[in-house]
């Protein structure tokens, strides 16, 4: 495992790319701190998905690990990594090609990826991303985006090493972590954060012309999500040259 072939990246868009700079920043040092590569997705600056454009994640990853990196890591815009954060190579095992800890939940959390670059990873991001249009069980579903797909096609997944939530900390405050994740759940107690993302996901809705509170319309969301994001794929590996 070597510095120079190690990307970690992240999205911003509609908004995270103010809200979350500290975040960002953090992520960035870390980066620099352990020789890495980085970038975060800030272009366009608003997409016609809104929160579904999570999705995004899936298709870079995948990208990037067919672009000559041995390892990608994928950190939510809104998680912070502390200055404590060690390398990576403390958590690869050699027998395993995905890394992710659970969340607040007790189920994975997709906010924190780390991917090895090999045929049974990319196989599994396509088992991925060849069923959007496939909604989840209720157990394995959070209602928007892709983590309810991540959490199914993990579930008997023999490249899973399971991280210490230390990776992904979405509960604890008291905890000593490595990255702390302020996802919509306890860690997320900012009064600005919560209006902040009801707003984007009442505008999620607008975009995709459908009641996300309707089960029967989910089919409708994810047919139009996988529509869009093919589009928003093309146009972001057009701008950053670490997916291409």
């Amino acid at each position: 495992m070597t510095n120079d072939n190690i990307l970690i990246f992240s999205i911003a868009l509609n908004g995270y790319q103010i809200r979350y700079r500290r975040h960002l920043a953090s992520q960035r040092r870390y980066a620099e701190r352990m020789g890495y590569d980085y970038t975060v997705i800030t272009k366009p600056w608003v997409t016609n998905l809104g929160a579904e454009c999570c999705w995004l994640k899936l298709y870079l990853l995948r990208s990037a690990l067919s672009a000559g990196y041995d390892y990608v890591l994928f950190v939510d815009a809104d998680a912070y990594i502390q200055d404590s954060c060690p390398n990576l190579s403390s958590v690869i095992k050699p027998d395993k090609f995905l890394f992710m800890a659970n969340g607040y939940s007790g189920r994975l959390n997709s906010g924190v990826m780390l991917m090895k670059a090999c045929p049974e990873a990319l196989l599994w991001l396509d088992s991925i991303i060849n069923a959007i249009t496939e909604p989840v069980v209720d157990i394995e579903s959070v209602g928007w985006g892709e983590n309810g797909h991540v959490i199914h096609f993990a579930k008997n997944c023999d490249g899973l090493e399971l991280l210490n939530e230390k990776w992904n900390n979405t509960k604890s405050p008291q905890c000593s972590d490595y990255i702390r994740h302020y996802n919509y759940g306890p860690m997320k107690n900012s009064v600005v954060d919560r209006l902040f993302h009801k707003l984007i996901f009442k505008l999620s809705k607008l975009l995709l012309h459908c009641n996300l509170n309707n089960k029967s319309e989910m089919p409708l969301k994810l047919k139009t999500v996988k529509e869009r994001i093919p589009i928003l794929f093309h146009r972001v590996i057009s701008e950053y040259k670490h997916f291409s």
